[in-house]
């Protein structure tokens, strides 16, 4: 992350909405941005939402409009019931329609039909010609897919025609091995891996020497930053404690801690339980939230591209 980036030195930014990165004299250390707790007020109907683009959650009011469907209530957000449609509560009102497929075009003696397990259309053609059977699969005349990541094929007259994609001639550097990614279907160049303590890491990956030391692997070498704390003074009724796994001593309320799945939380800390569910230590309790997603609304523009990228992706046209 960053390596074509140039920023200065002690810089933060954000690649992802909830993972930050700081450049050390020419370090870059990455690490999940931590959501401070902000403090809802539960029984008087507030909750946790997450903003647009965001990581984490704010409190909004349960005054606004809120929604029930099939027996769960949502707040001016957004939820798919199902694969293939997409529901959004505005104004105390719940609609519920099929996701925005792009727009298809047809050429002559083929019509539009939406394949099993998919959400948007495809075009094959027309007639009476016969349908192919590929690995308990049915596909129609002139339908395309893809038995794997590096292969495709098409229904020709009852005829599966499969092809294997071709991969252009790779030379790489003497500091670089020739590797396939997993995912990918074409050899590239890659850094050699760096070794610490016994362990293998690729270009790029991070991992923790010790509390305080952060290293990166960069072209094949080991790049690391030690963090220093500095010092910590607490208000009366804090006291100074060290979470596990952390660097730095910091302030904590003395009391009201709670034990959370064999780790020590503090009075007022919230963390991410799973996916949309954050959990917060009040008093010596554990209390959880899901939070809810806000609406997302994308400029025209963006929905554009979108559209065009996925009807490129589907036709096998974008060369990555």
């Amino acid at each position: 992350e960053g390596e074509h980036l140039r920023t200065r030195d002690k810089s933060s930014w954000r690649p992802q909405s909830c993972r930050e990165c700081t450049c050390h004299d020419k370090v870059v250390i990455c690490a999940p941005v931590q959501c401070v707790n902000p403090k809802c007020d539960f029984q008087r109907g507030e909750r946790l939402r997450i903003p647009a683009d965001q990581c984490c959650p704010e409190c909004v009011s349960s005054i606004e409009g809120s929604c029930n469907y099939q027996g769960i209530t949502y707040h001016d957000s957004q939820w798919s019931p199902s694969p293939c449609t997409i529901c959004e509560c505005s104004a105390s009102v719940a609609s519920c329609g099929p996701h925005r497929c792009p727009a298809l075009s047809c050429p002559d003696n083929h019509y539009p039909f939406t394949p099993a397990g998919e959400c948007c259309p495809k075009c094959a053609r027309n007639g009476g010609k016969q349908s192919c059977s590929w690995e308990g699969s049915e596909y129609r005349d002139g339908e395309e897919w893809r038995p794997s990541q590096c292969s495709r094929c098409v229904c020709h007259n009852g005829d599966a025609r499969c092809s294997v994609v071709e991969c252009q001639r790779v030379v790489c550097q003497h500091n670089e091995n020739l590797v396939i990614q997993p995912g990918q279907c074409c050899p590239q160049c890659d850094s050699n891996p760096c070794l610490s303590a016994g362990k293998q890491y690729q270009h790029g990956e991070q991992w923790q020497k010790d509390a305080c030391t952060t290293c990166v692997c960069q072209h094949g070498q080991s790049k690391c930053h030690t963090h220093t704390c500095r010092p910590v003074t607490c208000d009366m009724g804090e006291t100074k404690v060290r979470r596990a796994g952390q660097c730095c001593d910091e302030c904590a309320a003395a009391r009201g801690s709670c034990l959370y799945q064999g780790i020590v939380r503090y009075h007022g800390d919230m963390w991410n339980a799973s996916g949309c569910e954050f959990c917060m230590c009040s008093r010596g309790q554990v209390l959880c939230h899901k939070a809810e997603c806000a609406r997302l609304r994308c400029p025209q523009v963006n929905v554009l591209f979108f559209l065009i990228l996925q009807w490129l992706l589907r036709r096998g046209r974008l060369v990555g």
